[in-house]
């Protein structure tokens, strides 16, 4: 959905906004984000004296991949955007101006908004195991078999020359 800011400073414009936007994937961190329900985007647009105040409430359900055990895994998205966007340059900070031309994408806005909502460290769980070290089995469907000796990596050099004795 796009509005054209051209003529918005010579009038106001509300507009209530319901509509779905589809997309397949998402790529965030060098990782695909599968997009299982559309982007359920509502709220309302005003603009008045060439700025564009954006209200709108988001929602979709995203499956990502765990970074620890690499299981993926299925969670809702629900935020809020409040934006505003101008074409000219504003002297207020909280001010979004349009690099190029007078036309506002809401899609641009939104999936800038779902980028930041993004975690860092994507995990299925806040106590996720992660995968054994040696063998690759998911811990947290229980423990391997593997016997873990934790050596410091500043002393492995050490341990190898005392098998040579």
């Amino acid at each position: 959905m796009e509005i054209i800011l051209q003529d918005s400073s010579v009038k106001s414009i509300n507009k209530d906004i319901d509509f779905a936007y589809h997309k397949e994937n998402l790529v965030y961190n060098n990782e695909t984000i599968e997009i299982l329900k559309p982007i359920q985007i509502k709220g309302k647009v005003n603009v008045l004296q060439g700025v564009a105040e954006l209200k709108l409430s988001v929602s979709t359900r995203l499956r990502h991949v765990c970074s620890r055990c690499l299981e993926p895994f299925e969670v809702d998205l629900d935020l809020m955007v409040d934006e505003k966007v101008s074409k000219d340059e504003q002297e207020d900070e909280n001010v979004i101006t349009l690099e190029e031309g007078d036309v506002l994408d809401i899609r641009d806005v939104v999936m800038n908004n779902i980028y930041l909502a993004l975690p860092l460290k994507v995990l299925c769980k806040e106590d996720c195991k992660g995968l054994c070290q040696d063998c690759g089995k998911n811990l947290n469907e229980g423990q391997c078999n593997c016997t873990h000796e934790e050596v410091d990596p500043r002393l492995s050099a050490l341990k190898d020359m005392f098998k040579e004795v």
